[in-house]
Order: C-alpha cells, then sequence, then structure tokens
C-alpha cells in the first residue's frame, strides 16, 4: 500500500487527473501514458484496500451465510408456530357451519378442476404447434443448407480457376481473399458474384434462398413466442395444481377443525418443536464454526493478544468492522422499478465533463471514466446508497484527495478533490448521509496541483469496470438545452418515471427523433429521411442483416453513423470506408448492396466476430484490443442515439448487437 501512495503522490506533481488544461503543459501522449498509469493505481487501491488478505475472508463469510441462513429458518418455524396457535384459538371463537365452508370449497375445487382441464388442453395444442413450426423450421433449414452447398460449390469453382483471389499483378486480392475466410459467419451472399449468380442460376434461385433465410428467421422467432406462451401456461398449470391441493388440504382441515380435533394441533406443534430443536443444533454447530474461523483470523493478525500496539488495536478494530459492514450490507436493497439506483451526490445537476468526454479525451489523450459536477466549493456530498467507506486518502496541501465507499451488488463510487471528509475508513454510512465536502478550487487542500476550479469528480464501478454515472442516476432534473443528445431518450424516460405515465414531454424537442408505431416503421422513416435514393432501399438492410445475423437496426445506425447513409462518401457506395488503409488508399463498391454484405462480412471476420456488445467495437469500451471504429466517443455515442430511437427505449452502451 504504501508503495501504491508514493507513486500516487509522484503522478500527483505532474498531473490533474481531472482537468483538461494540463494538455499545455505537456504532449497528449505524455499526458496520456500518466493519466492511464495513474487509473491503473487508482484501481488497485480500490478494490485490493482490505484490513487483510481477503483470501481470509471466504470461510468465515461461507460459515456466516450459512449461520445466517439457518437463523433465518429458526425464526420462520418459531413465526409459524404462533400462526396455527393463533388459528386454534380463533376456532374458538368464530364458528363457521361445516356445510357453508364444504360448499365454499366445493365450489373453488370445481372451478380450479375446470381451469385445470382447459389449461391442459391448451398446452397440447401449443405442443402441437411448436412441433409443427419446428418441422417447419427443419425443412426450410435443409433447404436453406442444400441451396447453400450449391453456391458455395459454385464460388469455390469460380476462385479455384486460375487463381482467381490474385489480382493482375499477382499480388492477394484482400477483398476476394477476405470472403473466402470470414470466421465464425454464416455464409452471406456477396455482391461480387452477385450478377454472375444471377446469370448461371437465375434471378429465382437467389430469390428463393433469400427468401428461405427470411422465412428460417421469422419462423424462428415464431417458435420463440409460441414456446413463451408455452412456458407460461405451464407455470399457470403448476399454479391452478398447487392450489388445488391446498383447497384438498384446507378442506380436510376444516373437517378436523370444525369437529374440534385437537390432537391435529398438538401433533403439528409437536413437529414444530422437533424441527426447531434440530434446527438450533445445526445453528450452534455454525455458529461454533464461525467463531472458531474468526479467532484463527483474529490470532493471524495478532487480535487476539491481551497487549496490543496502537497501530494493532486500530487494525483489528477494522478487521472486526469490515464483517459487520458485509452483513450489513446484505440487508441492502436495490431499487428494482428503476434503472436509477444511485441519488445524486450533490445539490448541482451541471456538468462540465462527461464520461468519456470527447473534448477531454482530445485534450489529454486518455478517457475520463466520471463525470465532473460544476459545484461551489465546501458544497456536503451525500452518500447516493448505503455502502462503506473503504479508501480515504484526505485533503492536505498541494494533493489531490478522494475517498471510495462500496455498495451491495458489486457497485462502487469514488469521489475527487475533496476539501474535508467527514466519515472514516470503514465506517457504514447510509443513503443521504453527509460523507464529505466538494473542493477542486484552485490552491485548495485536496484540489491537486493542476485543478480548472471548484466541482465534484464522481465515479461509479460496477464489477470492477468503469461505468457512465449518469446511467444510475435520474436526469429528470438537469437542463435539457444543455444535455447531450445520447442522453435525451434517456431524459424522457426519467421524466415520465418523475411525474407518471401522463407526462406531457412535447416540450422537450429531441434533436433526433423518428416516427412510426413500431420498429420497423421507424426503420423505413430513417431510411426515406435521411438516405440517399441508392441506400433507401429497406428490405435490402433487413435481408443482409438477418443473414448475418446482425440486428437491422444496428447495420442501419452504422451507416446512419458513418456518413449519413450514403451523403458524404469519400468513395463510391462505400459507407463505412471498407478496405480503406491507414496509408490514404480506399476501395469503393459497385453498388450498396455490395458494400452492405462487406460490412456484414466485417462484423464476422475473425478479427470482430467475437464481440457481441457496442462498447466492445470502438475505444469508448475496448482500450487495447481490434476495433471497428476508432472514435473514443462520438461514433459510440451517435449509434446509441439512434439505436435508442429505433427501439424507442434507452439503449444501453453494453447493447448486443447480434441476434440471439
Amino acid at each position: 500500500m504504501n508503495k501504491i501512495l508514493s507513486t500516487v503522490f509522484t503522478l500527483l506533481f505532474v498531473i490533474s487527473y481531472l482537468s483538461p488544461t494540463i494538455g499545455s503543459a505537456i504532449d497528449t501522449t505524455t499526458s496520456g501514458r500518466i493519466l492511464d498509469n495513474f487509473k491503473a493505481q487508482q484501481a488497485d487501491i480500490l478494490f485490493e484496500s482490505s484490513p487483510f488478505e481477503i483470501h481470509d475472508a471466504s470461510k468465515i463469510l461461507e460459515d456466516e451465510y450459512a449461520m445466517n441462513w439457518l437463523e433465518s429458518l429458526r425464526n420462520r418455524l418459531q413465526t409459524m408456530q404462533w400462526v396455527y396457535q393463533s388459528k386454534k384459538n380463533a376456532i374458538g371463537e368464530v364458528r363457521v357451519s361445516l356445510e357453508q365452508a364444504l360448499a365454499v370449497l366445493a365450489e373453488s375445487i370445481r372451478v380450479t378442476t375446470e381451469s385445470i382441464t382447459q389449461t391442459t388442453l391448451d398446452i397440447k395444442l401449443k405442443q402441437t404447434k411448436i412441433q409443427q413450426l419446428q418441422s417447419d423450421g427443419l425443412t426450410l433449414r435443409t433447404r436453406i443448407r442444400e441451396h447453400r452447398q450449391i453456391i458455395l460449390a459454385y464460388l469455390k469453382n469460380i476462385y479455384s480457376e486460375g487463381n482467381s483471389i490474385l489480382d493482375p499483378t499477382g499480388n492477394i486480392d484482400l477483398i476476394k481473399s477476405m470472403i473466402l475466410t470470414t470466421e465464425d459467419s454464416d455464409f452471406t451472399l456477396s455482391d461480387i458474384t452477385y450478377k454472375t449468380l444471377l446469370t448461371q442460376m437465375g434471378q429465382q434461385f437467389v430469390d428463393e434462398y433469400r427468401s428461405l433465410v427470411r422465412a428460417y428467421y421469422l419462423s424462428s422467432i415464431q417458435t420463440q413466442n409460441e414456446q413463451s406462451v408455452l412456458e407460461t401456461l405451464l407455470s399457470g398449470l403448476a399454479i391452478q395444481n398447487t392450489t388445488l391441493i391446498s383447497q384438498q388440504v384446507e378442506r380436510s382441515h376444516l373437517l378436523d377443525i370444525t369437529q374440534w380435533q385437537e390432537a391435529l394441533y398438538v401433533q403439528y406443534i409437536a413437529s414444530q418443536q422437533t424441527a426447531q430443536a434440530q434446527v438450533e443444533v445445526l445453528w450452534k454447530e455454525a455458529s461454533d464454526r464461525y467463531s472458531e474461523s474468526f479467532d484463527l483470523l483474529l490470532a493471524k493478525y495478532s487480535c487476539n493478544k491481551s497487549k496490543k500496539t496502537d497501530t494493532q488495536i486500530v487494525e483489528c478494530a477494522r478487521i472486526r468492522q469490515y464483517f459487520i459492514n458485509e452483513k450489513e450490507l446484505a440487508k441492502w436493497e436495490k431499487r428494482v422499478d428503476t434503472p436509477n439506483i444511485l441519488d445524486w451526490p450533490v445539490p448541482s445537476r451541471r456538468i462540465t465533463t462527461y464520461f468519456h468526454d470527447a473534448d477531454y479525451y482530445q485534450a489529454l489523450h486518455s478517457q475520463h471514466e466520471a463525470i465532473d459536477i460544476a459545484t461551489e466549493q465546501g458544497t456536503e456530498i451525500v452518500a447516493p446508497a448505503d455502502g462503506y467507506v473503504t479508501y480515504i486518502l484526505p485533503p492536505v496541501p498541494g494533493w489531490y484527495s478522494y475517498m471510495a465507499i462500496k455498495h451491495a451488488d458489486g457497485l462502487l463510487t469514488v469521489y475527487g478533490h475533496l476539501s474535508e471528509i467527514e466519515v472514516s475508513k470503514y465506517e457504514f454510512v447510509k443513503r443521504g448521509q453527509l460523507i464529505a465536502r466538494s473542493g477542486g478550487a484552485i490552491g485548495t487542500p485536496g484540489a491537486g496541483p493542476m485543478t480548472s476550479g471548484a466541482h465534484l469528480h464522481f465515479e461509479v464501478w460496477s464489477n470492477r469496470e468503469s461505468v457512465d454515472p449518469l446511467r444510475y442516476l435520474s436526469i429528470a432534473t438537469m437542463d435539457y438545452s444543455s444535455l447531450l443528445p445520447v442522453y435525451q431518450d434517456k431524459f424522457l424516460a426519467d421524466i415520465v418515471e418523475l411525474s407518471g405515465t401522463g407526462s406531457d414531454t412535447t416540450q422537450y424537442k429531441k434533436k433526433f427523433n423518428l416516427v412510426g408505431k413500431d420498429e420497423t416503421e421507424r426503420q423505413k422513416y430513417l431510411l426515406a429521411t435521411y438516405a440517399t435514393p441508392d441506400f433507401n432501399k429497406w428490405q435490402m438492410w433487413v435481408d443482409t442483416a438477418l443473414s448475418a445475423n446482425i440486428d437491422p437496426s444496428f447495420m442501419i445506425c452504422i451507416g446512419l453513423a458513418e456518413t449519413t447513409l450514403g451523403n458524404h462518401l469519400k468513395t463510391p457506395y462505400n459507407i463505412g470506408n471498407i478496405g480503406n488503409t491507414d496509408s490514404g488508399s480506399t476501395y469503393s463498391f459497385a453498388s450498396p448492396a455490395e458494400w452492405l454484405e462487406w460490412m456484414t462480412a466485417t462484423f464476422n471476420n475473425k478479427y470482430l466476430g467475437k464481440y457481441t456488445k457496442l462498447s466492445e467495437l470502438s475505444r469508448w469500451g475496448n482500450s487495447g484490443g481490434a476495433i471497428y471504429a476508432s472514435s473514443n466517443s462520438n461514433w459510440h455515442n451517435n449509434t446509441i442515439r439512434c439505436l435508442s430511437a429505433l427501439k424507442w427505449e434507452f439503449v444501453k452502451d453494453d447493447f448486443e448487437f447480434r441476434l440471439k
């Protein structure tokens, strides 16, 4: 830990972790390297900061979980004993005639039985329909495979005779080579051979192949839908059967209760007492194991000695507090009806630097893994959710001060440029509790050597990966006019969540809005509005994308994000610059269909074919691997905006563009 702190202090002499003004002091390559090194060191601090070796806790936590479960079971048994005892007492005060009770139960049993019969019939019909759909799908897949083999055989003949993958100079033709070597992707029909195929096989054969692919996709979707309905029916049948059993058992109990058969209660209470005694024994054993494991941990760190140094006293108190905190975190209930599970840490909603901000990256050549919230010096900072403090670097003159709080479900929040800290390390804090005061004013303790002014640096980490804090905060109270377009859909969703489904959002005019009652209509509207005539062929986009197992909306949005669907092209029909190189050479295509075939092949090649999430395709979320787009934020955010508008919901950064 001392080595890490030493490295951090050294780095802070020459960097401003949060201010683009550093770009004027050192070149972007150097500043980017320094910042990336600092963030790597910070990650070690955030996730390895504990009062003991973390593997020492595994046995203790395992025993604690077992003990907690047994304790919960013990409490439930005690509760049920009192419930049945109270029922027994109530019978003595309020009598229900045997005839009335049995009549009500008989009617209930009749209705439930009829419902079971009808549901069973519905299930058989659904199973028959699914079998037919699966049979049809198998037939379609067989025909697709036969057509594909014919086309592949023809293509193989084309490219095997006369070394056709070589160009006239004897060099390898990269374009043709890619067609033959695309890995992990389904066969896609390239327009490079399209006209020849039409000549040799006829328009009807090629159209039939594409129709088969589309029909198979639609059949698969229908099968999935029918399977979902079947699962719902089966689930309902299970509930109905359970209900029937409960009604029959209740009828039996009613007979006994109304006839005052006290023996039933005596037997039940006796069985409850036996079960509770057994649980008590198991709980005691788990408790003993927990105590033994905990004592071993304390002994390892000299916490069981009668005389301890002041340092040992503090460290031992932290070890004990760690387990208290973890137990307290387990009680935290995450908000499940909203993605906004965190509260804002300060009253201000003015963002000066966004997560993965393009201007920040251009100035410092490193990603901004946080948001900067403009707020006055000394503003109260509150905990956005329950958690406990895992790290504190206190404010001193000339240094950067920050702290971290661990929350449940793998979440961790970080607060930078602190002028005061109001809590201590390993202290458990509740949502809304004061934890620190903001800083950042130039020259003040905790601000760092090169800050640009008072603000709060706020980070959110999920399972050890930095994530956009605005994905976890409600942005309904932010200034819409100054909001980045990528957040517009989330803003409207948060407005509805805040004010109800009847909220009037007409005052917020989205800069990018698509019309249509469903995704298909919005796709057509987008193409008709933005695409050039050559690229305004909806069926071409859908057929090619489906054949490549890629979401059609994703492909359309790539075309929009690159060059507005055919506008502003560098070379004919090449929206995504496929085949272009860093040396400046370019490649053109004979038609939009040919380009689209190549684009899908690119996403399925050996470099990009392993990716499934949008965030992996650019430097926005992929710092070291092969990527499609080099833009660190613009390409990613524009694609997110387009997808959100097409799907009419806020699409997250990890959107999966491959079809299931």
